[in-house]
């Protein structure tokens, strides 16, 4: 297993519990940590140093990798996640093992969810952070997060009574991101009122996840993920419904297109209006006419030439 350590308490506990769980299988030495510098911080220097102190304690194999974010279309902080992926990939890959473990947790998910309601999602992103899925479309590697069902002060305990220093990422506590604003002015009233709420966040996110994997399967049997689908069959499921099914089977056939088009188009498809109609967007486009709703995009075409 691949463990990716930042230092904080959150990886510091798994890394403990990875290490733990190796010695009882006898394959310590299958164990990795890998620490991904991202050259955004001056306290990261320190970091490293004490994420390789902390592996030598573990007994665990410890590599850090470097990669340097610029802004992009995304912001920053989304470059510096795609880098951290990829090179997490990439070490995963060097040392042959086929699992990623990372320790986010169920103030993560309550956090995460929060942001997405507040920015505006669609059924997927209500299900946030996920326990498994491929590091990339039929990769062989996994993503797995087995600490979503447990709490940050769960972890700050455990690493407490074993002894274990952890450092804090100061960036965390920044009243100007999204994160940093809930964390200081959100959280702590609703746990004081609800004090599982967390918990009920992970549970939220596991029901909106089961409910697209159903809207996947229908999809799928039903023909949404068809080049172009009947008007007909898009007026019988009606508006909403169709909306949630053509959106999913987008998501199965890798093209990305807004929810909100997504929905102009159906809403148009189940209209009396018969001249043909497009929906544009950077990436893909959806063709209203006379008869059927049509998908195009580059991934299709690419498709249909092999």
């Amino acid at each position: 297993m691949l463990v990716g350590l930042s230092g904080g308490v959150d990886s510091t506990a798994l890394l403990l519990l990875a290490a733990v769980a190796a010695e009882r299988e006898s394959c310590v030495g299958s164990l990795h940590a890998v620490y991904v510098h991202h050259h955004l911080r001056a306290q990261a220097d320190e970091e490293v140093v004490h994420c390789e102190e902390l592996c030598k304690q573990l007994g665990v194999k410890f590599t850090a990798t470097d990669v340097h974010p610029i802004a992009g279309g995304q912001g920053l902080a989304a470059e510096a996640r795609r880098l951290r992926h990829a090179a997490l990939v990439a070490c995963a890959a060097q040392v042959g093992t086929k699992w990623i473990l990372l320790a986010h947790q169920s103030d993560d998910v309550l956090e995460t969810l929060l942001m997405r309601i507040g920015r505006g999602i669609a059924v997927r992103g209500l299900s946030t952070i996920p326990w498994r899925r491929r590091a990339a479309h039929q990769s062989e590697i996994a993503i797995v997060r087995p600490l979503l069902n447990v709490s940050r002060a769960q972890l700050v305990q455990l690493c407490s009574e074993c002894g274990l220093a952890w450092k804090e990422d100061s960036s965390n506590a920044n009243p100007n991101s999204a994160r940093g604003f809930l964390r200081a002015t959100v959280l702590d009233p609703l746990r004081s009122r609800w004090s599982r709420i967390a918990s009920h966040a992970v549970d939220a996110c596991d029901a909106a996840r089961s409910g697209e994997w159903a809207l996947s399967q229908i999809a799928v049997r039903d023909g949404w993920c068809a080049n172009e689908i009947a008007r007909a069959q898009i007026r019988g499921r009606g508006p909403l419904l169709a909306s949630a099914l053509l959106a999913s089977a987008c998501r199965a056939r890798h093209i990305e297109i807004s929810p909100r088009t997504i929905r102009a188009a159906v809403d148009a498809a189940c209209g009396d209006e018969l001249r043909p109609r497009t929906f544009q967007e950077a990436t893909a486009s959806i063709l209203v006419n006379a008869r059927v709703l049509r998908v195009t995009a580059a991934e299709i075409r690419e498709s249909e030439a092999r």
